[in-house]
């Protein structure tokens, strides 16, 4: 786990497609596709920060957002759930191609969410990683 930063493009993008795939993960989908926002976050806050604190350490911000994508996912998560109870007439009612990837949705769903918790790993990976080069360079 400790290179999953590497991965972070790749598992975000197939997170993507494996949730809309398993059409109930599609709250996942979009919540993988907040995920690299995070760096444009903390480079904001960076910024702003610039002349207020003396110590511009980017771990500081790091660590609060990190924890802004962990409530993030457990909510998507618990969206998707939600979702899943509320218009589950809907899907029962999905015929031919669509009914079949409803029919194989809790497999896709399922695989879906993995990859959701291993892409915000990632994502804080890499975010970590490339903050901590950028104060490196200064």
């Amino acid at each position: 786990m400790q290179n999953l930063h590497r991965y972070w493009k790749p598992l975000m993008i197939l997170t993507v497609i494996v949730g809309l795939i398993s059409i109930k993960g599609f709250p996942i989908a979009l919540g993988a596709l907040y995920l690299p926002v995070l760096f444009r976050v903390v480079k904001l806050q960076m910024n702003l920060s610039k002349g207020l604190i003396n110590e511009r350490d980017p771990q500081i911000f790091i660590k609060s957002n990190q924890k802004g994508v962990i409530i993030s996912v457990v909510c998507c998560i618990a969206i998707t759930f939600i979702l899943m109870k509320a218009i589950s007439d809907f899907y029962a009612g999905l015929t031919g191609f669509l009914g079949t990837l409803v029919a194989i949705s809790p497999v896709t769903l399922a695989i879906s969410i993995i990859l959701y918790i291993l892409s915000a790993i990632a994502v804080i990976q890499a975010v970590k990683i490339h903050f901590a080069d950028a104060q490196n360079a200064d």
